[in-house]
């Protein structure tokens, strides 16, 4: 892929792994708050919630940056975050559930059903389509593989072809 396909700009990876290590900051503090006076503050799985759904998609762009970008996975990146980030956002935001009055979604209560089909079952159909939309671009090409034989000969102390 040539340069311009690629986006100039910062370094995605040296991004992602700020963007895990501010994650597991917001987790640990989330964590944490629940020891202060008074129980659990109100903000606080709002906060777990956001750091996880980062931390996710985060360490998915540091295994996916190539020459400092993701290039046109950050559609679908982005596309798993919302995902994430809502049906985690609405799983607060829903009334526990009754056990009087059972409402079942799909044969769940509400958040789990929110769990289970939004953010457990919709990122993992999006992940392999966009797997499929950039594979000629993200995987190794035959001057990459050359490369690599190279250097495997090189440290080897073999003298490459």
């Amino acid at each position: 892929m040539s340069d311009s396909a690629q986006s100039p700009g910062p370094d995605m990876h040296r991004w992602a792994l700020l963007l895990v290590f501010a994650s597991a900051l917001a987790i640990g503090v989330a964590y944490a708050s629940a020891f202060l006076p008074g129980g659990t503050p109100g903000w606080a799985p709002w906060l777990f919630m956001m750091g996880t759904s980062v931390i996710m998609v985060a360490m998915m762009a540091v295994g996916a940056a190539r020459r400092g970008s993701i290039g046109r996975l950050w559609i679908p990146f982005s596309m798993v975050i919302v995902i994430v980030m809502g049906g985690f956002g609405v799983v607060l935001a829903l009334p526990p559930a009754d056990p009087g009055d059972p409402n079942l979604w799909l044969g769940l209560p509400p958040r789990a059903a929110v769990i289970m089909y939004g953010i457990g079952f919709l990122p993992y159909f999006l992940v392999p389509v966009a797997y499929a939309w950039t594979f000629d671009e993200l995987t190794l090409g035959e001057g990459d593989l050359e490369r690599v034989r190279d250097e495997a000969l090189r440290a080897r102390g073999d003298t490459p072809r």
